[in-house]
């Protein structure tokens, strides 16, 4: 099988996270992309992040209406940090006989010589990153560029941290989040201050 992997903090996950992942698996011809929720982002140091609970739920929630699309807790049961390189070897042991992908957007890409082994990773699994409309892949080093296949995906400006705000000043998140995702937010009182 060709399956596709896609961590995120997901804090909350919205319909830019949805695009990207369906697109790579539309592109690609992936049998199944499983979202990973992470445990404890080193990049994301003093943000404040909903429970590992709320976030694997409001994950399962966005995703339930698409066979093709999974989650595992996998980052959130570790109690210490989370790094992507440590994911890969694990999904890599599950997963011996099928070829794994790990999806991503541009801007992960263009610091990936700050994660943890980032002057490895690449040559871990084979990785699909998304561009936006009229991105021109010059601006990427070619030792980079040579191991990532790229794939556009429509430009929608969305982040969780965008969604974060307008909660925090009471905008509504209509059409930038799964409904169901929105009623769970609201519903648990998440993203408050």
């Amino acid at each position: 099988m060709k399956i596709g992997l896609f961590g995120g903090t997901f804090n909350p996950i919205h319909h830019g996270h949805l695009i990207i992942a369906e697109s790579a698996r539309s592109y690609f011809g992936l049998d199944k992309v499983i979202l990973i929720p992470s445990g404890k982002p080193p990049h994301k140091p003093g943000i404040p992040i909903a429970s590992k609970e709320h976030r694997l739920k409001m994950v399962k929630i966005a995703i339930e209406d698409n066979p093709y699309f999974s989650v595992s807790d996998y980052e959130l049961r570790k109690t210490d940090l989370t790094y992507t390189f440590d994911t890969i070897q694990y999904f890599k042991n599950l997963y011996p006989k099928d070829e794994l992908y790990f999806i991503m957007g541009l801007e992960l890409l263009l610091e990936i010589n700050t994660w943890e082994k980032g002057e490895n990773i690449l040559d871990e699994c084979k990785f699909l990153v998304g561009l936006k409309p009229n991105f021109s892949v010059s601006k990427i080093p070619d030792k980079v560029k040579n191991k990532v296949k790229f794939f556009y995906i429509p430009f929608i400006d969305i982040s969780s941290t965008l969604l974060r705000g307008y909660l925090s000043r009471n905008v509504s998140l209509r059409y930038l989040t799964p409904e169901s995702v929105r009623k769970y937010i609201s519903k648990n009182n998440l993203y408050q201050e």
